[in-house]
């Protein structure tokens, strides 16, 4: 069991390992916060946060790219997610919470290539109705990829407790067969809205 203290950074978002996480930093304890991590080289946790409290799994990050830095302070980076941790012990001593946190091993295994193949055309077919294009980031030659659930589930406009879901799943072969489950519940509603969006263009007066 690998442990460590970190700081950490409640948002309304789940962010994923391997994944990109843009931030823009502007309260005064995460400018610190930021500058601290940045100095010491060192990840920080993004971990959700709700009304109706905090998550205990979140995911740690670090700072890949300073995008843009503004006259007070503030500054936009570019995050990479790493490694999901499960938070054992907080400290609210300092100006930004922090938390003694264990990092949690993942079981890469894919499981079967018919739940992948299905995943990637469920994918596919879900971008195409949301955006009228075609992916160009992920396509059957990604079904050995360990990371495909993450990518996928970044990628699609799924409720957070669903995203939730699947950070605290800790096997890609699980995850990859929840998506297929909520993928094919979300795959007829957007063709619904599509068709709706088509019917009231049909009927738009010139």
């Amino acid at each position: 069991m690998i442990t460590r203290r970190i700081p950490l950074f409640p948002l309304n978002v789940v962010l994923f390992p391997g994944t990109v996480l843009p931030l823009h930093i502007f309260e005064p304890r995460y400018k610190r916060m930021i500058r601290d991590v940045m100095a010491s080289e060192e990840p920080f946790g993004v971990v959700l946060s709700r009304e109706n409290g905090m998550a205990t799994t979140g995911c740690t990050a670090s700072v890949r790219r300073v995008a843009r830095n503004y006259d007070d302070g503030r500054m936009d980076i570019l995050t990479l997610g790493e490694s999901a941790y499960r938070i054992g012990e907080l400290h609210k001593g300092n100006e930004y919470l922090e938390a003694t946190v264990e990092l949690l091993a993942d079981d890469s295994q894919i499981g079967p290539a018919a739940v992948a193949k299905e995943l990637i055309t469920l994918f596919v077919d879900c971008h195409l109705l949301l955006h009228e294009s075609p992916s160009s980031e992920i396509d059957m030659d990604d079904q050995s990829d360990a990371l495909l659930s993450y990518r996928i589930a970044s990628d699609l406009p799924l409720e957070l407790d669903t995203l939730q879901e699947l950070l605290e799943t800790r096997a890609e072969a699980e995850r990859r067969a929840k998506l297929v489950i909520r993928l094919n519940q979300l795959l007829p509603q957007l063709v619904q809205i599509q068709q709706m969006r088509s019917k009231a263009a049909v009927n738009r007066p010139n």
